[in-house]
């Protein structure tokens, strides 16, 4: 499996874009406008490749600000709406249709006891984000902060919800769950790319292999059923006692060439999670990216 180039991809938090740009080789050629789309918070770096940025404007500031900064142009999405940002350099000049969106992710924490919170993240926009930040905070039952931090979830697919877990120090302290809060602070991904969810375009099969002690392995078999493109997949398994309450979550990642098959596995059982472990759900999410 190529768990070892998943991690490596996935390793970095990028919280701002990077785009260079060619400059005309006249000054007299014709602006040059494209369009882009960003979410609020979103910041881009443009950089004029053969040339310098000589000034920098925005239409609506309030929408998409724009400034100088170390020899590039940076822009900052700001709030839902469109604006204009227009980068003038000694080769020529070049405008950006900014269409900025709402950055639609709802988080929700679950206490999964001995020291675990489950992140639960539902991406509302059809945008597939590499990774995205998010700021925590744990409280115990009397609403007192125990822990405040920033964590990063990866692969957070369009439409989809995804899973990642927190660890807190249970032996000091007790934590309440309805009094916790978290936000989403940052996102990542490439303007270069376009992310396709392709969840519907993965088959996996699922056996259970018992390995004694209260060891049960998750063995799966994952294809990816595309003629063209590779996929990132995510098995999420959910681990749940008898009262339908999460008590773990545990991951396969699998990174899949097209028409390609991979075998995956992950552990559960009262080996790992005791007397309270009674079933497991399993969920699979997707994408493609294509540059």
């Amino acid at each position: 499996m190529n768990k070892v180039i998943k991690k490596l991809l996935c390793a970095c938090l990028a919280l701002a874009m990077l785009i260079t740009i060619i400059p005309p080789v006249t000054a007299e050629a014709a602006t040059k406008t494209e369009k882009m789309t960003l979410y609020k918070g979103e910041t881009v770096e443009i950089t004029a490749f053969y040339g310098t940025i000589k000034s920098v404007s925005s239409s609506k500031k309030s929408v998409a600000s724009v400034k100088k900064k170390s020899g590039k142009a940076v822009i900052t999405a700001k709030k839902s709406g469109k604006a204009t940002v227009s980068v003038k350099t000694n080769r020529g000049s070049f405008k950006y249709v900014i269409t900025v969106k709402k950055l639609d992710i709802t988080v929700k924490l679950t206490d999964m006891g001995k020291g675990y919170m489950l992140l639960t993240v539902k991406n509302n926009t059809k945008q597939t984000f590499t990774q995205i930040a998010v700021d925590y905070v744990l409280k115990n039952d009397q609403g007192a902060t125990f822990k405040t931090d920033t964590t990063t979830v990866s692969d957070v697919v369009a439409g989809k919800t995804v899973y990642d877990k927190i660890y807190y120090d249970n032996y000091n302290y007790t934590v309440d769950a309805a009094k916790c809060s978290a936000k989403v602070v940052g996102d990542s991904r490439s303007l270069m790319a376009k992310y396709k969810n392709v969840t519907s375009k993965i088959k996996t099969s699922k056996t259970e292999k018992d390995g004694g002690n209260g060891i049960l392995e998750i063995v799966f078999k994952t294809k990816n059923t595309q003629k063209k493109d590779s996929a990132y997949v995510t098995h999420y398994v959910l681990i749940y006692d008898s009262n339908n309450q999460v008590i773990g979550l545990t991951k396969d990642y699998e990174y899949l060439k097209a028409g390609k098959m991979d075998t995956g596995s992950v552990k559960a059982g009262t080996y790992y999670y005791g007397d309270a472990y009674d079933h497991y759900k399993v969920v699979t999410v997707a994408y493609s990216t294509i540059y």
